[in-house]
């Protein structure tokens, strides 16, 4: 006997979706946040979804949520369903041939600096209908995920799926505002002495053993490079920062030699599925050549080293 009535809805993607973002947020209002909508709408379409698969899907224990037996199942169909979409997606932006729309580059806040900012300009002018994202973060965008379709980054290898160039050596150096060499010139293991440090309170820092102010206490603290950098600037203490951001610093003056660190090269790094999209192609010749040619910034061969101060405390 056939029975006549509403048809069944399928689960569509954007239901998927939306349990993706749910569970990886850990609430509805995370979920809500990441869709522009309310929580009270999460929370109804994901009760929605829980009808429609015919089971619960997930329980609050503890103030946590955990998914069921059938909720895991349909959190890992979510995301074999979301790898697919988004490998369409690279591929199919790696066929696109015009030189016009949008293309993203990732770069690290420190190689925020006049010099690369123009290296950007000029490759904008010369390619008047692409429009140029520039993502400055000191978190790593997802070149798989496509948030960036280029990304500057620093290491000594790449991923193995990402295409990678090695562009330049890295260096960096400890810096010093005058009124800090000023103020402790005579007394340099004195009350005003001291760093400006990127560790973690309550870390041993060891990296300090490397350098000639190693019984240096710590007067700040900041994970932030451009942070430390200012606060240098203010006279606060000494900081052990990157040459490209200092070195060009009218305010800081270098009083060590710069120094290559492990794991420090600079990389240009695609994706393999989108490195033959014409937009990518030409940000990363342009990028190739013009960071080849500024390798002296980046090495600290632009700056002289101040030595008219005390080195071996």
């Amino acid at each position: 006997m056939i029975h006549s009535g509403a048809p069944v809805r399928q689960i569509d993607w954007d239901d998927l979706r939306l349990f993706l973002l749910f569970i990886r947020g850990g609430s509805t209002r995370a979920a809500a946040d990441s869709l522009g909508v309310s929580h009270s709408t999460v929370a109804r379409r994901l009760d929605a979804l829980g009808v429609r698969v015919g089971t619960q899907l997930f329980k609050r224990i503890s103030g946590r949520v955990e998914m069921t037996q059938t909720g895991q199942d349909v959190f890992d169909t979510a995301v074999a369903i979301e790898e697919q979409l988004i490998s369409l997606d690279r591929r199919a932006f790696g066929m696109n041939r015009d030189l016009a729309g949008t293309v993203t580059l990732s770069a690290g806040d420190v190689l925020s600096v006049p010099p690369f900012l123009e290296v950007l300009e000029d490759f904008r002018l010369s390619h008047p209908k692409v429009d140029l994202r520039l993502i400055t973060s000191a978190s790593l965008s997802d070149l798989d995920r496509r948030d960036a379709d280029l990304a500057l980054r620093f290491g000594d290898s790449p991923d193995e799926h990402l295409v990678g160039r090695r562009l330049t050596q890295t260096a960096r150096a400890i810096y010093a505002s005058k009124s800090y060499l000023e103020r402790t010139e005579r007394d340099p293991n004195g009350q005003h002495a001291g760093w400006i440090s990127f560790s973690p309170a309550g870390s041993r820092e060891s990296w300090k053993k490397s350098t000639p102010f190693a019984k240096l206490k710590t007067n700040l603290r900041s994970s932030d490079m451009r942070t430390q950098q200012v606060a240098c600037r203010a006279g606060t203490g000494l900081a052990l920062l990157p040459c490209v951001l200092c070195d060009p610093d009218p305010g800081l003056l270098r009083i060590t030699d710069p120094e290559f660190v492990p794991r420090q090269d600079l990389w240009l790094l695609r994706h393999a599925d989108t490195r033959n999209n014409a937009r990518v192609r030409a940000l990363s010749e342009h990028l190739a050549q013009a960071v080849t040619a500024m390798s002296g910034l980046l090495r600290g061969e632009t700056a002289e080293t101040y030595r008219s101060w005390v080195t071996d405390l």
